[in-house]
């Protein structure tokens, strides 16, 4: 993020601007980020293929898994507020389990997100890594933050144990959400999703090498592949 695009001077003329807008935008720190179309911020011209297909297959199985226990999950169009921070974001998915906590009335941002999932890209990595995750962890319901690669089959898992956030990086298997107690298999997250090079390996790790790190609050977490 190298450019501000716009500022308001504050979160309710964000999203009373936002709520006629013909596209989206999230509110962060006082400005806009416009999250499609030729964003100068992030220099985005729109989802590829592979994100889009990934995001769907993610939300259809949580969905199915969750359709009949009192759970749901929501897809990029359903905003979160983080309320310390006054910002509000579109996570490519959240959800959680029991009832959920409103905004307002008009119920298109809510406040206790349980898990959310962003899937990853070349202009929203470091953003979605580092100050998106700082801005995250505030959400007192969040229990797992998950950041899912298009480049290759590996999921990064973050989950909140006391005051810390342990995190783990997987490769195979199933992606397991302890927060709703579901699980989505590797092959359904990247079905019809190929790769350029290898999906198991990257940077000369195989596919069973996990990292795992506590966070303490306020800290950042590493890329994994870099050293």
């Amino acid at each position: 993020m190298t450019a501000l695009l716009k500022s308001l001077p504050n979160a309710a003329e964000y999203l009373e601007a936002e709520r006629e807008a013909d596209f989206k935008s999230e509110y962060y720190q006082g400005h806009i980020y416009p999250l499609y179309g030729g964003d100068p911020v992030r220099g985005t011209s729109g989802a590829t293929v592979d994100h889009n297909r990934i995001a769907g297959n993610l939300l259809r199985e949580i969905g199915t898994q969750l359709k009949s226990r009192p759970c749901e999950a929501f897809g990029s169009d359903m905003k979160v507020r983080v309320d310390p921070d006054d910002c509000f974001f579109y996570p490519d998915i959240s959800g959680l389990c029991g009832p959920m906590d409103f905004h307002d009335g008009k119920k298109d941002v809510y406040l206790n997100p349980a898990f959310i999932i962003e899937v990853l890209s070349d202009s929203t990595e470091s953003f979605d890594r580092r100050k998106k995750f700082l801005s995250y962890r505030k959400i007192a319901s969040l229990r797992e933050y998950i950041l899912v690669s298009q480049k290759s089959e590996t999921v990064e898992i973050f989950r909140k144990e006391g005051e810390l956030w342990n995190s783990e990086v997987v490769h195979e298997g199933a992606l397991i959400l302890d927060s709703v107690s579901c699980g989505i298999p590797f092959d359904e997250i990247y079905r019809n999703v190929s790769f350029d090079e290898g999906p198991r390996c990257q940077n000369g790790y195989h596919s069973t090498f996990t990292p795992r790190i506590a966070l303490k609050p306020g800290s950042f977490w590493p890329d994994p592949w870099r050293r």
